[in-house]
């Protein structure tokens, strides 16, 4: 058997967007050829540790509707992964200082996220932080058009 070149895969993602089951499957893809753990994350924005949805509602009840409602997301989502995922972690407050600490506890060699529009999505510009902090490899999806 062939030693894949990626142990621990990290998939940030963020479920509401549209192309989200696509590159689930990509990343399932990439762990099964590499038979690697592949982990989904999501970081719900915010500050420090307090999402933005948390700041505008200031109601727990809200937040472990919200949180559950995530939850049910990923592991829907993580049904699309032709590998079996090996966890689902879901956070609130700082997308980087979030995935940079998970990505450390779980020793990622790679982080896949998608390619995302500035403005229009919780990534912004952290991949770059991800690469200079996790010191692996970040991989960029694009998003195929029709």
């Amino acid at each position: 058997m062939i030693m894949g070149m990626y142990h621990t895969i990290l998939l940030a993602i963020n479920p509401d967007d549209l192309n989200v089951k696509q590159l689930v499957a990509k990343a399932g893809v990439i762990a099964e050829q590499n038979n690697a753990d592949l982990h989904l994350a999501y970081v719900e924005p915010g500050v420090g540790n307090v999402s933005f949805l948390d700041i505008d509602l200031q109601l727990d009840e809200a937040h472990n509707e919200q949180e559950l409602r995530r939850m049910a997301q990923l592991s829907d989502l993580a049904k699309h992964s032709p590998r079996p995922v090996a966890a689902i972690h879901l956070a609130d407050g700082d997308v980087a200082k979030h995935l940079i600490a998970l990505g450390k506890a779980i020793k990622a060699d790679l982080v896949i996220t998608g390619n995302y529009k500035p403005g229009m999505h919780w990534l912004g510009d952290i991949r770059y932080e991800l690469a200079q902090h996790l010191k692996c490899d970040v991989l960029i999806c694009q998003q195929k058009t029709l």
